[in-house]
């Protein structure tokens, strides 16, 4: 199949899960434009994008932002809020599959999967796009074994696109200096605490302007704004899994107040909490 042959259309849908893991739907959206803009959203499952024409922008909550174009690979992960989108009067078209199961978690768990790295630059789009689609070589059959099978070989693909071993595109510079990966691991701790930048800068031994710019430099975000987006990742999921009200969020990620926590919710997301969670449950 090549790109020209492409229509938008669902080409597989599977509900039976197996021990290891569910490859459940392979799909083609030809001239799409992705998420919504200006909004962050949360699929639930993992999903491996290939993008085959145009162009667009990748952003999320961990502040990575990055150009799409074709021969880009996205790996989403279920928890982090994200989007991908193009500018308006564009469009793209891609190939995707959404996966999930135990076997994939732990392969993030065990850094198998680079989520640091969450979008690779792999051609050719027609060779690429045909191993996507072999994947899933019986679509019609129900077997387990066939259903595991599906699960290995999107694996084994999954490994070799985004495997910890694969060189690091060059635009994403050097490895993180040591006191960068420290201040990162940090910040992503004990969420609902106050957390001073600068006393950050002062527990790593480094002045806060050197902290702040560094960070900013590597990260794409300033060390503050990056612990309100992992705070807000966490708030997103606690609106879609649980009936918590937002006063309660708000108190349980240290925010002050449930119109603080609001207020940045709309400003980092792009829509309030209530808005949030009635999406997420259409």
């Amino acid at each position: 199949m090549t790109i020209d042959d492409l229509e938008s259309k669902i080409l597989y849908f599977n509900d039976v899960p197996t021990k290891l893991g569910q490859v459940t739907a392979v799909g083609i959206i030809k001239n799409g434009t992705g998420t919504e803009r200006g909004v962050l959203r949360v699929y639930g499952s993992y999903a491996l994008v290939y993008f085959l024409e145009g162009t667009g922008e990748y952003f999320d909550a961990n502040g990575y932002r990055r150009k799409l174009v074709a021969g880009d690979f996205v790996l989403v992960t279920p928890d982090l809020p994200h989007r991908y989108s193009t500018k308006p009067g564009q469009y793209w078209s891609e190939c995707h599959i959404i996966f999930n199961g135990p076997l994939f978690d732990l392969c993030r768990a065990e850094g198998v999967f680079n989520v640091e790295r969450p979008v690779v630059h792999r051609e050719p789009v027609d060779e690429w796009l045909e191993r996507m689609l072999s994947v899933v070589t019986s679509p019609d059959s129900q077997s387990s074994v066939e259903k595991a099978a599906e699960v290995s070989r999107l694996l084994a693909l999954a490994t070799e696109v985004f495997g910890d071993d694969v060189e690091a595109p060059v635009e994403r510079g050097t490895a993180v200096a040591g006191w960068l990966a420290d201040a990162k691991v940090i910040l992503d701790a004990n969420l609902e605490a106050d957390v001073d930048p600068k006393s950050v800068a002062r527990r790593l031994g480094v002045s806060y302007e050197t902290f702040r710019k560094g960070f900013q430099k590597q990260f794409g975000v300033s060390p503050g704004l990056y612990r309100t987006q992992r705070r807000l990742a966490v708030a997103c999921r606690l609106l879609e899994l649980t009936t918590m009200t937002h006063q309660r969020i708000a108190s349980h990620l240290g925010f002050a107040d449930e119109f603080h926590f609001s207020k940045r919710f709309k400003q980092v997301i792009g829509v309030g909490p209530r808005e949030y969670r009635r999406r997420s449950l259409e």
